[in-house]
């Protein structure tokens, strides 16, 4: 998960996972300049991550909650 001087997340990578903490923390240090990057191309300059951080699966599940409860909103809406 990347985050901003604001301290609100609205950037992440959900589709890697790793089996430990160490092993994310190891593949971010590796790759920090390209998930940068990505994250920056993705939001098109809007939002500059400050801070890479290691989430466990069932905290980003939590945090996907509101957003997976907004899409099922705005589908039943239309």
């Amino acid at each position: 998960m990347m985050w901003q001087p604001s301290g609100y997340t609205p950037l992440w990578i959900p589709f890697i996972s790793f089996d430990t903490k160490e092993e994310c923390l190891s593949h971010v240090v590796s790759n920090q300049f390209g998930l940068f990057a990505k994250a920056i191309e993705q939001y098109e300059g809007r939002i500059q991550p400050q801070q890479i951080s290691c989430v466990p699966k069932e905290g980003m599940q939590e945090l996907m909650k509101p957003i997976e409860q907004q899409k099922l909103e705005d589908k039943s809406s239309v």
